[in-house]
């Protein structure tokens, strides 16, 4: 009796081993079976993927570790959903400029907010023909010339008043605030001929809006993972939130609109900004029966996109110069010692000034290159499944075009992890160009705001550089390592730091 007894136990201990080991044995071979013509790449768990092993605030860091182990193109999961990083310059340039590879991610949520409106979320023919009209009508009215010159001059004023301030009070500044509201104040005058004064209730929803965006929740994107989450996120108090402030966003816009169509009256006049000219195609187009393709929400999704691309990015840009100013003091006095000897303090730097700044340019274009703002994306989804460099890209796997793994790559920059604005300049000390930099990416979906971006960048820091020496406040001396690291919170930001200008 006690030798059955043994028995069965020994039975029930087998099986209790043996069943994890054979369920684990034909997970793997599952996993072989369907990923065996990918790009390579490790396997995750069951339901989660490689989630466990990714950092969100990290996640380019980790991303170049399997890019390293496994090559310039690899394939992961992430819940159920696959994802194609590459983090080779002439893949990605390859794969950008393909149309197969330009549609975007559907996240549930937000698709319900958009309705198939608006420019950077949306693909085909809606995306070529809003994309198209937006750039000609900006660059129509001096986007990224004059005019938007002009309007970044109004902004510095606002800036140096602060920073005035600062100096007589002796105070430590966060800049990102002053930069960001400078940023919105330049697209509100493109997008919709506004110049709000600072203390305007307007102007302080516009900044909080915008700020709330860039904190958004991350479960809120769940769903594209695990889509059986969505019914979930629907009903969490953070997403009614989120859609007010949405929602919220959208009637400031659409006041706009209106006091802009009241003003346009007249068929034969110009238009002075981005909302003009769609009221005037909306206008056409329903005089042709067509009330689809510029429907007010159309215009409203364009507008907020503008603000949201253009106004983040360049006040982080802006940012994150003047800390790597304040943490390499050599190379803020050889920028200074150029504007110095080229333009000089009797005036502002102008863009016409731009090609004798060999080393300021220099080292605006390493600043892009040294962070990549915008590390893992935006992410594009595939069309339709297709050969890639002899792997399989399944239809609908989201591409992770990976700006910093190419931008620290050592087979193309000497240096890759230090800040060295010599990348950008040839042995005669020549500005050579952006090169293989890829901050604004490349290809379809390359950003429509890059030259107002580099033109604002240009003109704010070379005009804060000409009249201060920027260092870091005091108690964050020695911590500079652990500033520059930074993290992900939607673009890369420095760390925890404050700056102290100074009179030259």
């Amino acid at each position: 009796m006690a030798h059955l007894l043994s028995s069965s136990m020994d039975n029930k201990m087998a099986l209790g081993i043996g069943m994890p080991v054979a369920l684990l044995g034909c997970y793997g071979a599952y996993q072989w079976y369907r990923s065996r013509d990918l790009p390579p790449g490790p396997i995750g768990l069951p339901v989660v993927g490689r989630l466990p092993w990714l950092h969100p605030s990290q996640l380019h860091l980790c991303i170049e570790q399997m890019v390293n182990k496994y090559g310039d193109i690899i394939s992961f999961r992430m819940g159920s959903q696959l994802m194609i990083a590459i983090g080779n310059y002439d893949m990605l340039k390859e794969m950008m400029n393909d149309d197969n590879y330009a549609a975007r991610p559907r996240p549930p949520f937000l698709e319900r907010l958009i309705q198939g409106c608006g420019i950077f979320n949306t693909e085909g023919e809606s995306w070529t023909r809003q994309r198209r009209l937006a750039l000609k009508s900006l660059r129509d009215f001096g986007f990224a010339r004059t005019r938007s010159a002009e309007m970044v001059d109004v902004q510095l004023d606002l800036i140096f008043q602060l920073l005035e301030k600062s100096v007589e009070e002796k105070q430590s500044l966060r800049v990102i605030d002053a930069f960001t509201e400078a940023t919105n104040g330049v697209i509100a005058q493109l997008t919709i001929n506004r110049r709000f004064k600072q203390d305007e209730a307007e102007f302080k929803f516009l900044n909080r809006a915008i700020k709330s965006f860039f904190e958004t929740p991350l479960f809120l994107s769940l769903p594209l993972l695990f889509p059986y989450l969505d019914p979930i996120t629907r009903i969490l108090p953070s997403a009614d939130k989120f859609i007010q402030l949405v929602l919220e966003f959208h009637e400031f816009i659409r006041e706009q609109i209106h006091i802009r169509e009241s003003i346009l009256v007249d068929e034969s006049m110009e238009p002075e900004c981005l909302c003009d000219v769609y009221i005037q195609e909306k206008r056409k187009a329903e005089k042709l029966g067509d009330f689809e393709s510029y429907k007010e929400l159309q215009i409203i999704r364009v507008i907020l996109e503008f603000f949201m691309a253009g106004t983040d990015t360049t006040a982080r840009s802006l940012e994150w110069l003047f800390v790597l100013m304040a943490t390499h003091p050599d190379i803020q006095s050889k920028v200074q010692s150029e504007l110095d000897q080229e333009v000089g303090s009797d005036r502002r730097v102008q863009t016409s000034d731009k090609p004798k700044l060999h080393f300021t340019n220099a080292v605006i274009e390493e600043a892009y290159r040294f962070v990549s703002l915008a590390v893992v994306g935006p992410f594009h989804r595939a069309k339709s499944e297709a050969v890639f460099n002899g792997y399989r890209i399944p239809k609908d796997a989201v591409i992770f075009p990976c700006a910093y793994i190419s931008n620290h790559d050592p087979r193309i920059w000497s240096k890759p992890n230090e800040f060295y604005p010599e990348h950008f300049l040839d042995q005669k000390g020549v500005f050579t160009g952006p090169g293989k930099n890829v901050p604004f990416l490349i290809g379809r979906r390359a950003c429509p705001g890059e030259g107002l971006a580099r033109m604002e960048v240009f003109l704010m820091f070379t005009a804060i550089m000409q009249r201060y020496r920027v260092s870091l406040a005091p108690e964050f001396v020695g911590k500079e390592a652990k500033i520059v690291k930074g993290f992900i919170s939607g673009l890369r930001t420095p760390g925890e730091h404050r700056l102290l200008f100074r009179p030259r």
